[in-house]
């Protein structure tokens, strides 16, 4: 049942972060900045974190090749990106010891490493060149500063429900 609430958990904000929460961006008020919510990313990062690459890899496909079918453009740009992104929040459990200050600098590093993948990939693969200033100014830096508010508000949820998941599990191999 935890699994099932994460997975479902996941699902909603990724719903949401589509629908909903481009009601209230900053371009529909008519600023210039643009803020990307990614908050189904931020949630995948906190599973790797705390389930491991794995786990993060798994729900980064998944949620990547959903976002591509309904969003995208191309099949493949954000499945990659945020396999990729999953995979590495969750190494780095194996390289320091899980703490909050550990946790929020690791995903506003994989949140900044995702949109300039995201970035890199299109610039690439489109034919039209976009300024690098004015997208780490205007894009890159608030959709990343947004989604880490998100992710220092969701992490005391995200550590329990992903707690009662090893706990499942570990019930589960006895």
């Amino acid at each position: 049942m935890p699994r099932f609430v994460l997975t479902l958990t996941i699902l909603i904000l990724f719903l949401l972060e589509g629908t909903v929460l481009q009601l209230i961006s900053p371009t529909a008020w008519g600023l210039s900045v643009v803020t990307v919510p990614r908050f189904a990313l931020v949630s995948i990062i906190m599973v790797a974190l705390f389930l491991g690459r794995r786990e993060g890899l798994l729900y980064g496909m998944c949620f990547g090749f959903l976002q591509d079918v309904l969003y995208g453009q191309v099949i493949g740009v954000y499945t990659l990106s945020m396999m990729v992104a999953g995979y590495f929040a969750g190494l780095v459990l194996l390289l320091f010891h899980r703490s909050f200050a550990v946790v929020v600098a690791t995903a506003a590093v994989i949140l900044f490493g995702h949109e300039w993948l995201l970035y890199s990939l299109f610039r690439l693969f489109s034919g039209t060149a976009v300024d690098v200033q004015w997208m780490l100014t205007e894009r890159i830096l608030p959709s990343v500063g947004l989604n880490l508010v998100f992710a220092l508000l969701i992490y005391v949820p995200m550590a329990k429900t992903c707690e009662a998941v090893l706990a499942r599990k570990d019930r589960q191999h006895d």
